[in-house]
């Protein structure tokens, strides 16, 4: 069942759910045997469309809380370095794409998305205040959710 998310923080969930989305046409593209390069410059692409801004935004309005609240030094932490992994990993692929390293980052991001959704994001809802989430609301709420599977090349299919 969806969690029922606040809507200040509705638009870093939308993007949580097109990255799911990508998670699965990664899987589905292995299991076809795709070729990787093809997936590499899937990967490429929703990096600079998507994921790249997405990391941005949490780190810049997300971090700033580990500072007035205790609580969210750790999870803060933690969800600062797996985007460092995933970026590291996605510039791996970069330079030589491979279905296991695909699959890694598949796998590193399903985790990821599922960590803030389950743990991080709930911690906020709870933690910080109304004034506080709404500010957040107001600069994310014409934040972009494009959707990954209009990428031309339908390797998953």
């Amino acid at each position: 069942m969806p969690i029922k998310r606040t809507e200040a923080l509705q638009p870093l969930s939308r993007q949580h759910h097109n990255g799911l989305l990508f998670c699965l046409l990664l899987q589905k593209g292995i299991k076809k045997n795709a070729d990787p390069e093809v997936m590499r410059d899937f990967i490429q692409d929703f990096w600079y469309k998507d994921l790249q801004h997405h990391f941005q935004l949490e780190e810049l309005y997300l971090v700033p809380f580990k500072n007035r609240y205790h609580q969210f030094v750790e999870p803060l932490q933690q969800m600062v370095n797996e985007h460092y992994e995933l970026k590291s990993l996605i510039n791996e692929i970069v330079l030589n794409p491979t279905n296991k390293s695909i699959d890694e980052l598949r796998k590193k991001l399903d985790d990821h998305v599922r960590f803030e959704e389950r743990q991080l994001f709930p911690l906020i809802e709870e933690a910080i205040s109304p004034q506080e989430l709404q500010t957040i609301g107001k600069i994310l709420e014409n934040e972009n959710d494009a959707n990954c599977m209009n990428y031309s090349i339908k390797f998953w299919e």
